[in-house]
């Protein structure tokens, strides 16, 4: 029976690519999103789609019975995103909850009804941050979410392992996808940010997701719990001025 993935967020940047790699793989696939499958996900033809929110339950029960038209469902891939900017003092509590909600929350929930369905043989993959492992002015609210979101990876590894379901996540550093477009097609800005990486190039969507396809599949059998650097040396640099 054909292994099916759920992958949320496929809408745009990684969780888009991580779709197409898988769909390429030969996974089934269950995209899920606020918006339309993206054209380019249409025309490979082998991801499913669901519109909805990811908060909403009806939305993790409608993906969940798609899936289940495909094959058997033994994989989750968490990559829907929201931030909010500001310095601590000034942040929003809804703004907060909203991030909270999203990030962790939600992915909980999927995680849940994935871990369910795909006892025995499972693995679930969250796409975290290098934000959760380090901090920078202005985006503490994201940061949280995604610290939290490490926390559940292990929780899961260790209440789901008996089940057969791993739970690990990957953290990319600066991915240049769309939404962040002014920072990588102005020639300075990207020279700076490319000064913090020391593989001297960016790490694209298609790079991690070629890390959740392998955390994903059987070569990655013995990897639970951890959260791994995707960020092209990002987190490895020791400031300049230390």
């Amino acid at each position: 029976m054909r292994s099916v993935a759920l992958v949320t967020g496929a809408g745009g940047g990684v969780g888009s690519a991580v779709a197409s790699t898988l769909a390429a793989g030969g996974w089934a696939v269950v995209g899920v999103d606020l918006v339309e499958r993206p054209a380019c996900l249409a025309a490979a033809g082998a991801v499913e789609w669901v519109v909805g929110d990811v908060r909403d339950e009806t939305s993790i029960g409608r993906a969940v019975e798609t899936a289940a038209h495909l094959g058997r469902l033994s994989g989750l891939v968490t990559a829907t995103l929201t931030e909010h900017r500001g310095a601590l003092e000034g942040l929003d509590r809804r703004a907060l909850a909203e991030v909270y909600d999203v990030q962790v929350a939600a992915a909980w929930a999927w995680s849940t009804a994935v871990a369910d369905a795909a006892s025995g043989d499972g693995s679930i993959v969250h796409i975290s941050s290098v934000h959760a492992q380090r901090a920078a002015p202005g985006m503490a609210a994201y940061a949280m979410g995604k610290a939290a979101l490490d926390a559940l990876v292990r929780a899961g590894a260790v209440e789901w392992g008996r089940q057969g379901v791993r739970c690990n996540a990957v953290l990319p550093g600066f991915v240049p996808v769309q939404r962040n477009k002014e920072r990588w097609c102005d020639p300075s800005a990207a020279e700076s940010l490319l000064a913090e990486h020391p593989l001297g190039r960016f790490v694209t969507a298609e790079d991690v997701a070629q890390v959740v396809a392998f955390l994903l599949g059987p070569y990655a059998r013995g990897v639970t719990g951890v959260s791994l650097p995707v960020d092209g040396g990002m987190l490895a640099t020791l400031p300049r001025w230390a």
